[in-house]
């Protein structure tokens, strides 16, 4: 009941639309957003709400910020005392806020963004930060962006440690990402782009811990990894049903031999101008690191440790439905300025293959035009 009423209280929480702000009318405009998440697979349940608001100014300066809770629950040993399993509960906080400005460079625009992200949980703090950019060209017709992402992390362990483990392990790290979107036709439309990305510091999980033979050691990931994403995307729309299709493919390797294939296809339907449905399907396939070994590594084993389900072997499938309905009635009401807001209802299920098992993930929220 908690769980309904949080994701009920998300979507109450009106969220706007993208509007544009007008230069010659001197008028602001932008969006609120409010949206609850719900996720659940066989040991843990994640309750997330979230909150956003979009400004833009008349001369092209925008400005974005959001907030987000986790409320994690998940099974764990003796919580409850006396050597009985009970349910652990831990929050994760993050802020975040971005500011940018429209440029017109001759007959086109360009807009530059500085964005940072701040979270916090009881163990750890985490500052992400970076500055987007995207060029359109060609009557907007193309778009070049580029995207620069800096990540710091810092734990505070409690517990027993590895040799040579600090207390305060840190991470870093760099993302570069270019990208590409082109309109081929009124209907259609491809776009793709290339993610680098470099991480240093500690990688793993403080709390998890490996087998060598029958012993239990601290996980202890290699403190590099080198990241290479490839995607792409086309949207074509049908305008004799009302249908679109969005085409989606992405390829990832990376230094820990991870490679995963992530084929992905949506469609969107109109049914009338108040409503839209929307099915996915989803593919994902990934190899293992070089290093992960189940159930247990081999006595006298010195090398990477890992008991993360995410570096096995695995695969998955998922199928969504999205519903959305405009509340247009409301035009000729006391609340017609919520005229152009939307309502929407998402439910997802997976299917995985790793220890973490089949999953659901429900979401539903609004948005409201200013």
């Amino acid at each position: 009941m908690v769980v309904l009423l949080l994701m009920a209280a998300g979507a109450v929480s009106l969220v706007a639309a993208p509007a544009r702000a007008d230069e010659a009318s001197g008028k602001w405009s932008g969006e609120l957003e409010g949206r609850g998440n719900y996720f659940w697979e066989r040991s843990t349940r994640v309750v997330v709400p979230t909150f956003k608001a979009t400004v833009e100014s008349p001369n092209g300066v925008h400005f974005k910020a959001d907030y987000l809770v986790d409320v994690i629950s998940s099974a764990s040993i003796a919580q409850t005392g006396g050597g009985k399993d009970g349910v652990f509960t831990e929050l994760r906080h993050g802020v975040g806020t971005a500011v940018g400005k429209r440029l017109a460079v001759g007959d086109n625009e360009l807009d530059l963004t500085v964005h940072g992200k701040y979270s916090t949980e009881n163990d750890y703090v985490s500052f992400i930060y970076g500055v987007d950019s995207s060029l359109t060209l060609d009557e907007k017709n193309t778009t070049l962006s580029l995207g620069l992402t800096r990540v710091d992390d810092h734990w505070e362990i409690a517990g027993p440690l590895a040799t040579g483990q600090s207390r305060t392990p840190s991470l870093g790290g760099f993302t570069t990402r270019l990208g590409a979107s082109q309109v081929l036709s009124p209907t259609l439309v491809l776009s793709g782009g290339y993610t680098l990305g470099q991480l240093q510091g500690f990688l793993g999980n403080p709390y998890r811990r490996a087998l060598i033979g029958p012993l239990p050691h601290m996980e202890d990931h290699p403190h590099d990894r080198l990241r290479h994403n490839f995607d792409a995307h086309l949207a074509w729309y049908l305008p004799a049903t009302s249908t679109s299709f969005h085409f989606m493919y992405r390829a990832y390797v990376d230094s820990w031999s991870v490679a995963a294939l992530t084929p992905e296809l949506r469609v969107y339907q109109e049914l009338g101008a108040n409503f839209v449905a929307r099915v996915r399907y989803r593919y994902y396939v990934q190899d293992h690191a070089y290093f992960y070994e189940s159930p247990r590594y081999p006595r006298g084993y010195a090398g990477p440790l890992t008991n993360d389900p995410k570096m096995a072997e695995f695969e998955s499938q998922q199928v969504g439905l999205k519903l959305e309905y405009k509340l247009s009635f409301l035009e000729h009401s006391l609340l017609g300025f919520a005229k152009e807001t939307w309502l929407d209802l998402s439910f997802d299920r997976q299917w995985c293959t790793n220890s973490f098992g089949n999953n659901v993930l429900a979401t539903a929220g609004a948005r409201l035009p200013f």
